[in-house]
Formats: C-alpha cells, structure tokens, sequence
C-alpha cells in the first residue's frame, strides 16, 4: 500500500506513526505536496494507493486508511 502525506498536513507524525505499527506491508512518505493544495493544512488527509482519503481527526484518518488495506 502506497501511502503518501503532505508535509503541511497537521498530525502527519502521528498519522505516520501509527501506520507504521499496523501496518506490515507499508510504503510510506512525507511530500512536500501531493497535489491536494488548500485541504492539506485544514483537515487531515491523505493520498492511499492515489486515492485521497480525508478524516477531521487523526484517529479517523487512521482508521480509514487501515480499512483500505482490507477492501
């Protein structure tokens, strides 16, 4: 899984770090942008898989993108 956050994205570490430990199979990176400008630094976000995956809190986002890796 292709997991790609935005350098300006707030909770990005702690986003990061919680993907990191639960899930194995995890390919993972801070942007400078991934082309998702303006909702960066409002909400979470990311890009799963070139997908953009949004939540309003970290733990959302979380558990979003876990569940994408059981679709």
């Amino acid at each position: 899984m292709k997991v790609r956050l935005c350098e300006k994205n707030k909770g990005k570490a702690k986003v990061a770090k919680r993907l990191e430990e639960e899930i194995s199979e995890l390919d993972l990176k801070i942007k400078k942008c991934i082309d998702l400008c303006n909702d960066c630094s409002k909400t979470r976000i990311a890009r799963v898989d070139g997908k953009k995956v949004v939540a309003d809190e970290v733990d959302e986002l979380v558990k979003k993108i876990t569940k994408s890796t059981k679709e």
